[in-house]
């Protein structure tokens, strides 16, 4: 098989399949990985393809489908800024992060994207409506489908829950549930699809009220045993030195606060990483926190004609960092890279 006919077919996978591994292009070629390796380094210098991570672990994908370049994701979170947060997690005992210590740093923290970021995010909006003209009906409902399994597995998995990809597409599609999973398992994951489809055909984020926010809480939440308002208790954060507040009126205070600091915020994009930070900081529930944080931002990228994030591309270990370094410190860059990464991976997913 000669460059022309491999490169047709590596181009084939990738609009099926969003990106290629070099394995991958093995497989589909039957060529030996060297002469894969030199596929893929004269379509990166075409600018064809683009790559991203390293070693056995990189993938390529068309370069016309990244919004977000790796300079400006740099530009976001830096390699020195990499040299910190590493160093911060290294440490054997890190200092207690009080809740009545921190908040008024975490509510005034800086959101900010670039003017640049914001412009990519706004040629993003641009491209999905042209994207979406060019896909066929079957093509779109596939995509629609995909996001749904993703964004349900990979916000599930994060709380702990142990059914795979695979596992949470027979349930999803076909409601088949696995032999050895308990009830809550799949409950959450069907919590998730309830949620999705319901901000799929909302608007109402364009504003966020108490109300709102509660019946995502209470979709995600609905036969799992979780009490529903805010909660009255002290909770605890596995693995962080955080200590939420553990008073119902102050959080019922700072709650308020928060929504009136991201409905003021003009930036969309700046008002869906919010909502990911400022509402699982606050943990105003007994459980469920992270889930409504994460389904919230995804409700005010919709609402607003955007594309939501899954974080099926993000290694768990990674976003619970990126959560407690703002938790712990009131930073939100290493979350902000990540959550254009995740916008990075949208457009391939689920429109390109």
């Amino acid at each position: 098989m000669n460059y022309s006919k491999r490169k047709e077919k590596i181009l084939q996978y990738i609009k099926t399949y969003g990106e290629i591994s070099n394995s991958e292009a093995q497989a589909i070629t039957s060529a030996h990985r060297n002469t894969i390796s030199g596929d893929f380094k004269r379509l990166v210098s075409e600018k064809i393809l683009n790559i991203s991570g390293k070693g056995k672990g990189a993938k390529y994908t068309r370069l016309d489908l990244i919004i977000f370049s790796q300079a400006t994701l740099d530009s976001v979170f830096s390699k020195k800024n990499d040299t910190q947060f590493n160093l911060f997690f290294n440490k054997v005992k890190r200092p207690k992060s009080f809740f009545n210590k921190t908040f008024d740093n975490a509510i005034n923290t800086d959101f900010t994207f670039s003017k640049e970021v914001c412009s990519y995010f706004e040629q993003m909006k641009e491209k999905i409506q042209i994207k979406e003209k060019e896909l066929s009906i079957s093509e779109r409902k596939r995509k629609k489908e995909k996001l749904v399994i993703d964004l349900s597995w990979a916000s599930s998995n994060i709380e702990g829950n142990t059914y795979s990809i695979l596992e949470t597409e027979a349930l999803i599609k076909y409601n088949e549930t696995t032999k050895g999973k308990t009830f809550s398992e799949a409950k959450m994951i069907l919590n998730h699809k309830e949620a999705i489809n319901y901000i799929r055909q909302a608007t109402a984020y364009k504003k966020l009220t108490k109300k709102n926010i509660f019946e995502l809480h209470q979709l995600l939440t609905n036969e799992l045993h979780i009490k529903t308002g805010f909660r009255e208790h002290l909770v605890a954060i596995s693995n962080s030195s955080y200590v939420p507040c553990d008073n119902q009126f102050q959080i019922s205070s700072f709650f308020d606060n928060l929504t009136k600091r991201i409905n003021k915020e003009k930036s969309i994009l700046s008002k869906a990483v919010m909502a990911n930070l400022l509402i699982a900081y606050l943990q105003p529930f007994s459980d469920g926190n992270k889930r409504t944080s994460r389904m919230t931002g995804n409700a005010i990228l919709l609402s607003y004609g955007h594309l939501p994030i899954s974080f099926v591309h993000t290694p768990k270990e990674d976003y619970i960092k990126s959560i407690l370094y703002f938790y712990e410190k009131q930073d939100p860059t290493y979350f902000m890279q990540l959550f254009l990464k995740e916008l990075n991976h949208s457009f391939i997913d689920y429109i390109g």
